[in-house]
């Protein structure tokens, strides 16, 4: 695994902001962020793994974070 590729990625798709949503406003999934960014086309295998659970994470913690947002938005 190129620990240098992954890393810089992993910096590219947070400095463009928010994840990209579904048409319904839902982010997507970790696998389908891995295609939306065409990871799985240029990562070996072990990588995009790597990546995938990067991902999920990222995830995660953007919907904390609106979450927040909105039970701040309820005080």
């Amino acid at each position: 695994m190129n620990t240098y590729r992954v890393r810089y990625i992993l910096e590219l798709i947070r400095r463009q902001g928010k994840l990209p949503t579904d048409p319904y406003g839902q982010i997507l999934s970790a696998h389908e962020l891995l295609a939306w960014f065409g990871l799985d086309e240029c990562l070996t295998t072990g990588e995009q793994l790597y990546v995938e659970k990067e991902l999920a994470a990222m995830v995660e913690a953007e919907l904390c974070m609106e979450g927040l947002k909105q039970a701040e938005q309820l005080r």
